[in-house]
């Protein structure tokens, strides 16, 4: 048993390692289950689903929400739907001004085809004369006619409500004097 250890682990001579092959059938056919191992690996890499168009909306869902939590309109308009865009600008008119976005965050992206996609988003924001960090869930349609994606709609699925320039009525309590009232001794 030894002795046959011991002859498998030197090393063949040519000649020896072509008379086992041609005694054993071994070479021919290993390498030929090699290539047909590769080449079933390629076929099967070749038929697996892209995943370029999500990684492709990704990008530019992520560029257009974060050009407008900084404040960069015109970037953001660059990815919208000629359709949508007099709107989407309407819509964030008082970003900025009246309310301020704190953060920006994709949540869900499922894009069915190569040519349409749903994207949840959530926002983070503050009105300018208040402390109160609000929360707000976006439902961002996105369509690819062929020249790249492009924002086409959005609502607001859950959250408070006033992010996207919703006529929202603010009650806040009266304001009173904190000042003891005066009396005059006269």
């Amino acid at each position: 048993m030894n002795s046959r250890i011991a002859r498998r682990t030197r090393p063949l001579s040519l000649a020896n390692r072509e008379r086992l092959c041609a005694r054993q059938g071994l070479c021919y056919r290993n390498g030929m289950r090699r290539i047909l191992v590769w080449l079933v690996v390629g076929t099967l890499g070749a038929c697996m689903p892209s995943q370029v168009p999500a990684r492709e909306v990704s990008d530019v869902a992520r560029d257009l929400n974060i050009a407008t939590r900084f404040g960069r309109m015109d970037v953001a308009a660059e990815h919208t739907a000629d359709a949508h865009r007099q709107r989407f600008l309407d819509s964030r008119a008082g970003w900025g001004t009246e309310l301020r976005v704190v953060d920006v965050e994709l949540s869900r992206m499922q894009v069915p085809d190569a040519e349409t996609a749903e994207v949840i988003v959530d926002v983070s924001w503050v009105r300018m004369d208040e402390g109160l960090l609000r929360s707000t869930q976006i439902r961002q349609n996105w369509e690819n006619p062929g020249g790249g994606w492009r924002l086409s709609a959005e609502r607001r699925i859950s959250g408070d409500v006033g992010l996207l320039g919703e006529n929202v009525v603010v009650l806040r309590p009266e304001t009173r004097d904190a000042r003891f009232p005066t009396k005059i001794i006269r």
